[in-house]
This record gives C-alpha cells, structure tokens and sequence, in this order.
C-alpha cells in the first residue's frame, strides 16, 4: 500500500497568519495601502471622539473601499465576504471584518470629505509625473440610477394610476371571505394597495408644487431625470461626467449632473480640473453638447486654453446631411455690415426679421428673393412656401474661427485624440467593473459613488504604471501635507 500525508478535513488547524507577508510587493493592494497611510484625513478624524465604543479605523476602511472599487465589487456584502475569505482584503483590513451596514454607514457618513481625498490621489498623480497638462478631454456618459422606468409618473398618470387603486381597494373590501380567499389574503392586499397610493399621492403633491405641467419624478429616486442613452433606451438616470488628462488617463474632476452635457458645465470642469492638478492645460477637448454661442465668445475672448468644441452643425456636416453639399448653410456668403445675403446660385436674399438681444448680439433672418423661379429650389429648400430661410446670429463669428481650427491640419490631430483620452474610461466603467446602474440613491449619493469609481480608476493607474515610484516618493516625503 503507498504511502501518503495524513488527510483529514475534520482535525483542526491553527495557523499563523501575518497580514503583511500575504501579498507580493507590488500587488495593487499595496498601492493603496500605501497611498492612504500618507493621506492627511484630519476631515474625517473629526467626526469620532475618544468617548464610548472604539470604531474601526477610517485607514482601514478607506483602503478597502478603495479597493473594491478598483476591482469592481462595489456591493458592500460583496466587500464583506471578501473580508472572510481573500487575502488582498486580509492584508487590507488587518484580518478585522466589519459588516456590510458599517461599511455603507462609513461610505455615505463621509461624503463630504471625498471631494477632498480625490484632489489629493490628483495631487500625488501629479507628483508622480502622470499629468502633463496638454490635452484635457471632457465627456460625459448616462448611468442607469437604482430605479425603475414603471416607478416614474407625471401628473396623468399619477392620476390615473390613484384611481384605479382606489378602485381595487373598493372592489377588495365589499369581497366576502370565503376559503379560496381568506380575510388575511384581504387585509393583506389592501395593505399594499393603501400603500402605493400614499407613495403616488405624495409624488402628485410634489409634481403639483413645479410650474412645468409635463414634469415627471421617480417614486424610489426622485432626484433621477428620464434620460435617452445611447442604446435609445430611456431610463431614469444620472449624467456623470469626467475631466480626463492625456498622458496617463488621469481623471482630473468630476461632475454629477440631473442632464445631458450642456454649454455651462464645460469652464467649470476645466476650472476644477486645473485646481485639483495644480496647473492650466493647454488644450481642452470637448464633444459639441458643450458648445453654445455664449461659450464660443468666452472661449475667444475670455479664456488663455485653446478650445476645440465643435458645434452641433459642425458634426452633421462631417457626416452628411440632406442639405449638405453646394446649398448648406455655410454656402451663403454675407456682406460685412451683416445687412445683406447672397445665396450660392447669386441670388439677393432680404431681412425677413431682426431681433436685438440685451447681450448685445443681433439675430436676422433672411429669405430669398428668387427662390420660386429657381432651377435647383427643390435642392435648396424643403419649405412648403417654396422660399428658403437663413438665420444668422452675430456671434456666428466666433462658431466660423473655431470651425477653422477644427479644420486645420493641428486642429484634426488634437481632437482625434479626444475620444481615445476618455472613452476607454467610460468603456473601463462598464465593460470591465459592470457599473451600468447606480447602487445608491439620491444625487449626492449618485456623485458619492462617481468620486469612487473614478478615484479607484487614478489608483489602479498608478499601480499599473508608478508603482515603484510611488514608493520611492513615499519613502521620501508625503505628497499631501497633514496638519499638525
């Protein structure tokens, strides 16, 4: 008979276990390790006392939401099993295994102090040499929120939807008890039923306080807007939006918004982006749900950066058009007090209307002239009057200069590069870690969960790429000054 080793699964076994000697050195759960032991957390030593029962230390807590992120496990019971049974979180937690509610306690308790916690992995990328402050790419991208489509309703069909409640409820209490249908079953139904209706009458008590008669709200999450992703699924989402540098793919600053991109969060993003990475960049890159006339005329006259933002027309006309080609809007030459028209066949066109704005900017509309004896009208117009319009804004100037930029040999090789700097991010988010809905609601709860991901997104750039010079830094000096 061979010989083996003594097998026995039911004999004890005790074992000694060091933390620190369970993964090797450069292991991302070393980086952030590392990386939150040199963070100044005084904001959120604030919040505990000396008296009553010790909490858990927020190092201890900090690394292990960090890193669950990272990997994608953003459960807090996902995070709670992997306290038990992997060693990455062993090594992390110190073998210490707080539960699911504390760890989501401790994750929305300090949502304040994120924002902060954020500059500062942004300041430490920086000090390692990963931002170069030369392309700075914005974009934006719709996540689902923890919500149902058939939990939002408007007016109507709040309406709508009390009545015929009502109306089950009525038919549920004139029902006689009988075996298939016990007084239990009855009471019980009525029950769920007297609570939806509560939960609708409260969102018709919101509905009716917003002046806007087709407004609609979510009864779970009432802070999620009905958005159109790119899919042409619509769903109650939030817009989360990134600020990217191009060197490394560090995210800059972030932006949790109830929209789509609109013109007003472009020079907010690109001002916090500086702020959090201590410098200007150079060249800023955005898609055309930025860009409005207002923003055209501050990108020229008031900002140092050079923008590359191009309008809504601009990109129709690169993909084709029915009116693109000889007789675009782009065709029709005007004179320079801006008074007259001329279409691309020479034709005169009129002042159909002027409108003077407070802004000092003037729209005019002009019509043609000739347009009903015309060979190519067909071609030109597809009015029902058979007369073409053109509308002209005075500030189109400043859409016709950054036009010219888009279409220089320099302007075509940056904004290339937009969408290689921040879509792989938005690809990371939901191929590789699974983030297509939201966990948590609420807006501020919505942007608590946008810092994380996108902060675990800077360190898992780190690890990939300076991690043995953030140990040289570290070694050295902290890269965050903590107070004394």
């Amino acid at each position: 008979m061979p010989k083996f080793r003594e097998y026995n699964q039911s004999q004890g076994v005790f074992r000694q276990l060091i933390p620190n000697e369970l993964l090797e050195d450069e292991h991302p759960a070393r980086i952030i390790d590392t990386v939150v032991e040199q963070m100044n957390l005084e904001g959120i030593y604030m919040w505990y006392k000396d008296e009553g029962q010790p909490a858990y230390h927020p190092k201890m807590m900090l690394k292990v939401l960090f890193y669950s992120y990272m990997i994608g496990a953003m459960s807090c019971r996902k995070m709670e099993s992997g306290l038990m049974m992997r060693a990455d979180y062993v090594f992390l937690s110190g073998d210490q295994v707080p539960d699911f509610r504390t760890l989501n306690m401790f994750r929305t308790r300090h949502m304040k102090e994120l924002p902060e916690l954020f500059t500062q992995i942004v300041t430490l990328c920086g000090a390692l040499g990963m931002i170069d402050f030369k392309h700075l790419a914005i974009d934006g991208q719709k996540i689902q929120a923890c919500a149902n489509f058939r939990n939002t309703v408007d007016r109507a069909r709040a309406l709508k939807r009390i009545e015929k409640i009502k109306g089950g409820i009525k038919k549920l209490l004139e029902q006689e008890p009988d075996k298939e249908l016990p007084k239990e079953v009855i009471e019980e139904r009525t029950r769920r039923l007297e609570k939806k209706k509560v939960r609708l009458e409260n969102a018709l008590a919101v509905l009716e306080m917003w002046e806007e008669e087709k407004a609609s709200i979510n009864m779970v999450d009432k802070d999620a807007k009905i958005m159109t992703h790119k899919d042409r699924r619509i769903l109650p989402s939030y817009n989360q939006q990134s600020a990217v540098d191009g060197a490394y793919g560090i995210t800059c600053a972030t932006a949790t918004t109830q929209s789509g991109d609109v013109p007003r969060d472009l020079f907010t993003l690109v001002d916090q982006a500086g702020e959090n990475a201590g410098g200007s960049f150079d060249t800023i890159l955005a898609d055309s749900g930025f860009c409005d006339y207002e923003t055209l005329r501050a990108i020229e006259e008031d900002r140092e950066e050079t923008f590359c933002v191009p309008d809504k027309r601009h990109e129709v006309d690169r993909h084709g058009d029915a009116l693109c080609g000889e007789y675009k809007k782009s065709k029709f030459s005007l004179s320079l007090d801006g008074k007259e028209m001329k279409c691309p066949c020479g034709q005169s066109m009129k002042v159909l209307s002027e409108k003077n704005f407070e802004d000092g900017h003037t729209e005019r509309i002009f019509i043609g002239t000739s347009c009903l004896t015309c060979p190519v009208r067909s071609a030109c117009t597809k009015s029902k009057d058979g007369y073409r319009r053109v509308t002209h804004d005075s500030r189109q100037v400043f859409r016709d200069l950054m036009r010219e930029r888009l279409t220089s040999v320099e302007g075509r090789e940056a904004y290339q590069k937009r969408q290689g700097i921040v879509e792989p991010v938005h690809g990371h988010d939901q191929k590789n870690l699974g983030w297509r809905q939201h966990h948590l609601r609420g807006l501020n709860k919505a942007r608590l969960e946008f810092l994380l991901v996108r902060l675990s997104w800077n360190l898992g750039k780190i690890a990939r790429y300076k991690a043995r010079e953030l140990f040289e830094l570290t070694g050295r000096r902290t890269f965050c000054p903590v107070e004394a």
